[in-house]
């Protein structure tokens, strides 16, 4: 059976200020595995070029937005191109896949309409968040907007299927749903240099690529998706190759001293956990790395939790404090069901400073909150921007904790989402035409989206609070 040829696609993050920040890696997790079965795919990431930024992201035809996108052609073969985005690129292609986040929707939406209006022979793939949270809103897409096929679970096996010509295009939008119990045989992610050594993304001063050791989470937090979903771990062996993979990027582009990011809910869980990744960041000479732990973790095992991350160079966590205020915490469900108080996050910074590692907070301003609620939060995040940092960088300059300021998105799939659909949180009501491309919580300038009808404070109040807040943070991290 003739093999298909395949390109993936990333779709722009119109909202972020740059978008070469961190590699969306479902498409090069499906390449790799495609290449375990002799298959090869090209990559085509658009971006947009930010001395328009403002005036396409507001655009009311994504159409004519696109024409002014640019495009990083990778091929199979390594060759590039890197140039304003140019459909004709795609005729010869059988199929075009892409992963698509909630804010990323309507520009992959309207790629889709432009792939299909010009070259109907292209089967056209959604995966992603996307798909998988708003599967009913993307199944129902007209005609001239709807994929051939939607995936909205693994994407492993369904693309493997579609490459080997094993499904077949019907009239409808057709959903391949599939899912893995086990992670243990995937390859790591490919790691293309013309691709990585675009982004921009360093820690502690070092450059940075990012790597997960895990999908799912075993917290179920209401403002988010992952909460439901069980923790299924990559293989030690897929993550020792990764990293190694990661450390010969770094050093084939000139970067002498680097580091990595795991940029998932389960990378200093416990003693053990951080132990077994220390031991693999040393195993490659990274300079440093980071990744994400909770403050009632680090209150419990201290030393035992962050020594062997600093050890091996960590010089920066990321702890989702989320808010200052009691009352506020309490419904988020941050431990399932378990209580957690606002102190944690003040003594789990404290911790963390003492020993010389600075923290990547996150803090989020919630639609029913009062004046009270907001004031807490804010004397939480002054907290963290003014605590001392018993540490330098790999540039010389002291550490310094860093504090980001979201006002909360209830996407679909959230418990928070459903909640506030049925109107019992009080004071609070969602847009029920909210436009997906608004659903994000960290943009340009550090605001975010605004899906409600209705909540506790004018939105002013909580975007000046958010503006604020987000003032505090340092010029560098």
């Amino acid at each position: 059976m003739k093999k298909k040829n395949i390109i993936f696609i990333k779709p722009p993050d119109r909202f972020l200020e740059d978008e070469f920040v961190y590699p969306q890696l479902g498409p090069q997790y499906l390449q790799s595995f495609l290449l375990e079965h002799d298959i090869g795919s090209d990559l085509l990431v658009l971006y947009e070029d930010k001395g328009i930024g403002l005036e396409q992201a507001n655009h009311t035809d994504s159409r004519l937005a696109l024409l002014n996108l640019k495009m990083l052609y990778i091929s199979q073969d390594g060759n590039t191109i890197d140039q304003s985005f140019d459909l004709s690129l795609l005729r010869d292609f059988d199929i075009a896949a892409m992963s698509v986040m909630t804010p990323q929707a309507p520009d992959a939406y309207a790629i889709n309409q432009l792939i299909s209006a010009h070259y109907p022979h292209i089967l056209t793939v959604i995966g992603g968040s996307h798909a998988r949270y708003y599967l009913k809103q993307v199944v129902a897409l007209p005609d001239d907007l709807a994929f051939d096929f939607v995936v909205p679970q693994d994407g492993w096996i369904p693309i493997l299927g579609l490459a080997r010509g094993e499904v077949t295009k019907s009239s409808k939008s057709q959903i391949l749903e599939d899912k893995l119990p086990r992670l243990t045989i995937l390859p790591p992610p490919t790691r293309p240099e013309p691709l990585m050594e675009r982004y921009k993304f360093e820690i502690a001063g070092a450059p940075a690529y990012h790597t997960i050791s895990a999908l799912g989470c075993p917290f179920t937090c209401h403002f988010c998706e992952s909460g439901i979903e069980k923790v299924r771990m990559f293989s030690a062996e897929m993550i020792d190759r990764d990293l190694e993979v990661i450390s010969e990027t770094h050093k084939q582009i000139g970067n002498s001293v680097y580091a990595v990011m795991f940029f998932d809910d389960v990378g200093l869980m416990s003693p053990k956990q951080v132990e077994r990744l220390s031991s693999l960041v040393a195993k490659y000479g990274f300079a440093t790395w980071r990744a994400f732990t909770h403050a009632y973790l680090v209150v419990r095992h201290q030393s035992a939790l962050l020594e062997p991350f600093k050890n091996t160079g960590g010089k920066r966590i990321g702890i989702g404090i989320e808010t200052g205020s009691q009352r506020s915490l309490n419904m988020i469900n941050k431990r399932n069901g378990k209580k957690q108080s606002v102190q944690e996050h003040f003594e789990a910074i404290a911790i963390a400073n003492d020993l010389g590692i600075a923290v990547d907070a996150f803090t989020m301003i919630y639609p029913w909150e009062d004046h009270q609620d907001l004031e807490d939060t804010t004397k939480l995040v002054e907290f963290v921007a003014n605590n001392k940092v018993n540490g330098i960088d790999a540039k010389g300059r002291h550490l310094r904790n860093h504090v980001d300021s979201a006002i909360m998105s209830p996407y679909q799939g959230t418990k928070f989402y459903e909640l506030m659909s049925l109107g019992e949180i009080p004071g609070v009501r969602i847009n029920p035409l909210t436009d997906p491309g608004t659903m994000y919580y960290k943009g340009m300038r550090g605001e975010s989206g605004w899906p409600y009808e209705k909540t506790r404070l004018p939105r002013q109040e909580y975007e000046t609070v958010q503006t604020y807040r987000n003032s505090l943070r340092p010029s560098y991290r």
